[in-house]
C-alpha cells in the first residue's frame, strides 16, 4: 500500500524533521499493515493548491500558519481546493485555540509540531482517514434536516461527540444546550401544521444567529434543537449562556444547559439528558 502525504510546511528544519518521522513510520511498521509513504512538499498554500490540482493525495499534514500567519484563512483555502482530503494540523503549543476552531471547521486532528513522534503521527493519520471516510458516507446518507437545513440528530451526535472529545483533550469546558420553541401545539390548533413548521424554521434561524460561527446547531427532535458551544478566551460559558438564554426568551424559546468539564467527564447522551431536564424550569419561567 502506498500512502501519499502532502506536507505543507515552510520551515526547512521542520520539513526535515517531519520527513524523518514519516520515514520512521514506514520503517518501524507503525501502520496496521506495511505501507510505503510517498511525501510531497509545499511551502505555501498556493504551492499546495498546485499540487492538489495535479496529484492524488491521501492525507494532508498542514501547518496552518504557513506563509501568511492567518492560519484559519490558509486552512479554508486548502479545504476549498481539496475538501475530500483529510487534514491533520501541525501547530505550535500556543495555537491550540486555533486548532480547536479548525477541527470544528473540518480538520480531523492536530498535533503539536515539536512533540511529533512516529506512533502518534501514524495514529493521527490513520484516524483522520477513517473519520473522513465515515463523514463522507454519512453525508451521502443525509445528515441534514430537510425543514431547517440544520444537521439532524445523527449529525449532532456525531459532531457533538467530536466536540466533547476535543474539549476533554484541550481541558476546555463545553456547553450543551437543548432548545424548544413554546406554544407549538397552540399554533397547530389555531393555524395548522404549516404555521408550526414556519415557527420551527424561525427558531432554527434565531439559534443560528446567536450561536458562534463554529458552534454546532442541529434539530435533534421533532420540536427540539441542540447546540454545542465551546468556551473561548473571549467569552466564558457563563457569558455565552446569559446572552443565548436572554435572546431565546425574547423569541419565546425555552433553553436548558449542561456543562462538560474535564474534571467531571460525561457522555454526550448524559449531557443532553441534563440539558433537557433544565428545559422545564425555563419553560415555567416563560409562562409566568
Amino acid at each position: 500500500m502506498t500512502l501519499r502525504v502532502l506536507l505543507v510546511e515552510s520551515e526547512p528544519e521542520d520539513v526535515i524533521f517531519l520527513c524523518d518521522v514519516l520515514t520512521e513510520i514506514e520503517e518501524g511498521r507503525f501502520w496496521n499493515s506495511w505501507v510505503h509513504i510517498e511525501t510531497l512538499h509545499a511551502t505555501s498554500w498556493s504551492e499546495a493548491c498546485a499540487v492538489l490540482g495535479h496529484e492524488t493525495i491521501d492525507v494532508m499534514l498542514l501547518d496552518p500558519d504557513v506563509a501568511d500567519s492567518q492560519g484559519v484563512e490558509t486552512f479554508r483555502r486548502l479545504q476549498a481546493a481539496a475538501e475530500r482530503i483529510p487534514v491533520v494540523l501541525l501547530i505550535g503549543p500556543e495555537d491550540q485555540d486555533m486548532a480547536a476552531r479548525l477541527i470544528r471547521e473540518g480538520a480531523q486532528d492536530f498535533l503539536v509540531k515539536k512533540q511529533v513522534d512516529p506512533a502518534p503521527l501514524a495514529h493521527a493519520m490513520m484516524g483522520a482517514i477513517e473519520r473522513h471516510r465515515l463523514l463522507a458516507a454519512m453525508r451521502a446518507g443525509a445528515i441534514t434536516d430537510s425543514l431547517t437545513g440544520l444537521p439532524n440528530r445523527s449529525g449532532f451526535l456525531t459532531f457533538g461527540d467530536r466536540d466533547r472529545k476535543l474539549a476533554e483533550r484541550l481541558h476546555r469546558r463545553l456547553m450543551i444546550l437543548v432548545a424548544e420553541p413554546n406554544n407549538l401545539g397552540e399554533l397547530v390548533h389555531a393555524f395548522g401544521q404549516q404555521r408550526r413548521d414556519l415557527a420551527l424554521v424561525e427558531a432554527a434561524d434565531h439559534l443560528r444567529s446567536v450561536a458562534g460561527p463554529t458552534d454546532l446547531v442541529a434539530r435533534i427532535g421533532d420540536a427540539r434543537f441542540g447546540v454545542a458551544v465551546f468556551e473561548t478566551d473571549f467569552e466564558s460559558l457563563e457569558e455565552a449562556w446569559a446572552r443565548i438564554h436572554s435572546s431565546a426568551l425574547s423569541h419565546r424559546i425555552s433553553v436548558g444547559a449542561a456543562i462538560f468539564d474535564g474534571d467531571r467527564p460525561a457522555s454526550l447522551d448524559v449531557l443532553l439528558e441534563q440539558a433537557a431536564l433544565d428545559l422545564f424550569p425555563s419553560a415555567l419561567a416563560m409562562r409566568r
